[in-house]
């Protein structure tokens, strides 16, 4: 299947998921006005300061060897997007793609994502900071380790202290077992809304799983619909 035809078939995919599910398309992005809510990020231990910022913690990242992942990486994936987000998306870990590139869901996931944030009517650049638990790629994309989420999550906790999102969505098993602090499963986890340091968490699949498994589209829009509607919520302060 050709590139041209496979975009055409996602298109008519993501079409039939608006249909289905009543939404439309959104004609023109919304622009949320939104003074994102404060958190009281503190980890002495991780050696956070008052002139901590997002350059100096990718330095950092860029210079990690603590853990096992160091000697296999290409790039270190610190993460992307807008200071002070709507929405901080948080992911596993680095795949393939953004191993090679050094940036977040790039790879078919990413492009999914994307529609995703479209859908809602927000923008990648604009409104989200993309990241994942661990900055670097596990070989094989294997699960991350307990002691390769300990050396990363520091990182992690200093980044959200500093942009301060108004909601974080996790993306997968892992990632909202890790953040929501539960070894439940992501169908359960999903009917929930939690809280990371007074932030609201929506967890929902993973993009590549619903790439994989299309039966987990609706689950999917109906957590995007209810990210959508917390927003509006916060923005209005109701």
């Amino acid at each position: 299947m050709n590139e041209t035809f496979s975009d055409y078939i996602d298109l008519i995919n993501t079409a039939e998921d608006f249909i289905r599910d009543g939404w439309k398309t959104p004609g023109k992005r919304q622009n949320y006005s939104i003074t994102p809510a404060a958190s009281s990020f503190t980890d002495p231990a991780a050696g956070e300061s008052s002139d901590d910022n997002l350059e100096s913690i990718s330095a950092e990242i860029g210079g990690c060897t603590v853990c096992r992942l160091a000697s296999t990486r290409t790039n270190v994936v610190p993460g992307e997007g807008a200071v002070n987000p709507v929405v901080m998306f948080i992911g596993e870990g680095p795949g393939a793609d953004e191993d090679r590139s050094g940036r977040p869901f790039v790879g078919k996931a990413g492009q999914y994502l994307d529609k995703w944030v479209s859908a809602i009517g927000l923008d990648r650049q604009k409104d989200c900071f993309i990241g994942n638990i661990i900055k670097c790629r596990p070989p094989g994309n294997r699960d991350p380790l307990p002691d390769e989420i300990g050396a990363c999550r520091h990182f992690l906790d200093r980044q959200l202290a500093l942009l301060k999102p108004l909601t974080i969505v996790t993306l997968g098993r892992f990632a909202s077992q890790v953040i929501c602090s539960s070894e439940d499963g992501i169908g359960r986890l999903r009917n929930h809304t939690f809280y990371y340091n007074d932030i609201p968490v929506i967890p929902t699949y993973h993009p590549s799983a619903v790439l994989r498994n299309p039966e987990l589209r609706s689950a999917v829009w109906d957590d995007l619909r209810r990210l959508k509607n917390l927003i509006e919520s916060l923005a209005s302060g109701k």
